[in-house]
């Protein structure tokens, strides 16, 4: 078995807000982190940080839980995020979702939802991820991925925020804080967030691991990238 197939995948995925006054360029620690970054953002603040990191592929609308009840407001949110961002088709969503919202989001053109637990409404994946792996296919064309929360403090985050050495062949899905402004605009790199890409860095540079946005990785689970995935039966051909 190759390397590639062996290591380890991470995904990291911050919450932004605020108005961003810079561009990327002018945010060093993130220009020299290898690691990409799913930007969660809400409809409002979209378009100003999906300029700013100038990665439109790695942002994703927020999706608050009072509008996952409501059909019109997950469409009119997914239109005005789509004003910023014409290839929109990320989201986070708090709280469980059921088939209707998973066929409503389907039919609004998403294919990845990242959500704070799986939830057990007895419905499988429809095309199967790699053995352990908290993410699966629920409805053709539309992944869900759960992303841990980090700790919000302790001596553990302080030693990589408690995260565990990735296994061999394993996902690891984490959600932190992520990027402030001041009152004058200024980026405010949050703490859990510098620790994430710390870890993620160290397995990268041990060559345990590789690193995805949820967009690339649901790509790889949809077999649209030539990289096979560690210990799938879903192999590029």
């Amino acid at each position: 078995m190759q390397a590639a197939e062996t290591r380890a995948t991470i995904v990291v995925c911050a919450m932004v807000s605020g108005t961003p006054a810079g561009r990327r360029s002018e945010w060093p620690r993130l220009d020299r982190s290898r690691v990409p970054v799913t930007w969660i953002a809400s409809w409002d603040t979209l378009s100003d940080w999906a300029a700013a990191v100038r990665m439109p592929g790695a942002v994703a609308l927020d999706i608050p839980a009072a509008a996952i009840e409501a059909r019109h407001r997950i469409r009119t949110l997914l239109a005005r995020g789509r004003e910023a961002v014409p290839q929109l088709d990320t989201v986070a969503v708090h709280g469980p979702i059921d088939r209707s919202h998973r066929d409503l989001l389907l039919d609004e053109g998403v294919r990845a939802v990242v959500v704070d637990r799986l939830g057990d409404d007895g419905r499988g994946s429809r095309r199967p991820a790699p053995k352990g792996w908290r993410c699966r296919n629920t409805a053709w064309g539309l992944w869900e991925v759960e992303a841990a929360r980090a700790e919000s403090g302790g001596w553990l985050a302080w030693l990589g925020g408690g995260l565990p050495r990735p296994r061999a062949s394993s996902l690891h899905t984490v959600a932190t804080e992520g990027l402030t402004t001041s009152s004058g605009g200024q980026l405010q790199v949050h703490p859990q967030l510098e620790r994430r890409l710390a870890w993620a860095e160290r397995h990268l540079d041990r060559g345990l691991a590789t690193a995805e946005t949820v967009r690339g990785l649901v790509a790889r689970l949809a077999g649209e990238e030539r990289q096979p995935l560690a210990g799938s039966v879903l192999r590029a051909a």
